[in-house]
């Protein structure tokens, strides 16, 4: 008897100051800002391209980034014209999972910041290969009533950069070690 007295009375106290309605809208816009995060990666399984642009804000201030430089994207129109290259019949996302998935919101509850390691699969001509631990971020914001994204960066941390990476890029440095006379001593 006395928890449910305690109960009613931290309710009536929470209830006029908007707490308890802050905790649930944000439980379900916590729910509605996963799934556009989900969406994002997993349009690629079966290649929903309006999946893909419905989490997506149309504007010019659009940013997207993926590991590399030459996927640097400004504008959603530039970001429609860079998908194209997913059309490829050959290529088709497989699998994807997040770890350690964080998201937070702002005070006024419109818009969503997240930060995840990710590990991402497609496969091409029938093989599949992954990005594994991609730090990934992102900015979301609540427009119509939908979470679409309006940023988005994906990395390695400089001591977690996978080795064909760096022998892709840096071959250049490590054939110019190699080939450099070793120096007397």
């Amino acid at each position: 008897m006395k928890k449910s007295i305690l109960l009613l009375l931290v309710t009536m106290i929470l209830l006029p100051l908007g707490l308890i309605a802050q905790v649930e809208k944000t439980s379900n816009d916590y729910d509605g800002v996963k799934k556009a995060i989900e969406t994002m990666i997993g349009w690629a399984i079966e290649k929903d391209f309006d999946a893909l642009f419905a989490v997506t804000a149309h504007d010019p201030n659009f940013f997207h980034l993926w590991l590399m430089s030459n996927s640097q994207v400004i504008g959603y129109d530039n970001w429609v014209k860079y998908a194209e290259r997913w059309k490829d019949p050959g290529f088709k996302g497989t699998r994807f999972e997040f770890k350690d998935l964080r998201i937070n919101f702002s005070q006024d509850g419109n818009v969503a910041w997240y930060s995840t390691y990710i590990d991402d699969c497609g496969e091409f001509n029938g093989e599949e290969s992954c990005l594994n631990d991609v730090f990934q971020t992102g900015v979301l914001e609540k427009r119509d009533g939908k979470w679409v994204h309006t940023q988005i960066h994906g990395s390695y941390p400089v001591d977690k950069v996978p080795a064909f990476y760096i022998k892709h890029f840096y071959k250049d440095l490590f054939k110019a070690q190699e080939n450099k006379p070793e120096e007397k001593k």
